[in-house]
């Protein structure tokens, strides 16, 4: 596959995903208050966002999605990650990069991305972010943001 069609079909699929959670998410009008008390489509608002993430924990293995988010959880992790979709580097390139640490800083964030799943190795010493994974990136950054 080359890059424009990779990056033809990265585009599609972040569409398409950005497309389900506003499906998921969508924004009710404002609803009327009297007095500061919502009317019934705060309440029913409330109600589909709770039940969804009910339904999203409840079917997850907590453990593993705490640890999968702790990976994210540091700001040379997601330095890493975004120097890494442009394509594989090693630990040398991204440590040559400011605010990024030391090379065995680098290596320590490096396992714990590579570990959760949000980075592989392609090649010795090569890092690279998996397609399934930049989905993962996409969705969790598009809740949060």
């Amino acid at each position: 596959m080359t890059d424009v069609s990779l990056g033809d079909e990265l585009t599609r699929r972040v569409e398409d995903l950005e497309e389900r959670v506003s499906l998921l998410f969508q924004e009710h009008p404002a609803a009327e208050t009297n007095n500061g008390v919502g009317t019934a489509n705060h309440v029913a608002e409330a109600e589909d966002s709770r039940q969804l993430a009910t339904r999203l924990l409840a079917h997850s293995d907590l453990d593993v999605l705490a640890a999968r988010l702790n990976a994210l959880g540091h700001p040379v992790r997601l330095r890493i990650l975004l120097a890494c979709l442009d394509g594989p580097l090693r630990a040398a390139e991204l440590a040559a990069q400011t605010d990024m640490g030391s090379t065995g800083q680098i290596y320590h964030h490096l396992r714990q991305l590579v570990n959760e799943g949000w980075l592989s190795a392609s090649r010795r010493g090569h890092y690279e972010v998996p397609r399934e994974a930049r989905e993962a990136v996409a969705a969790v950054l598009a809740a949060t943001s």
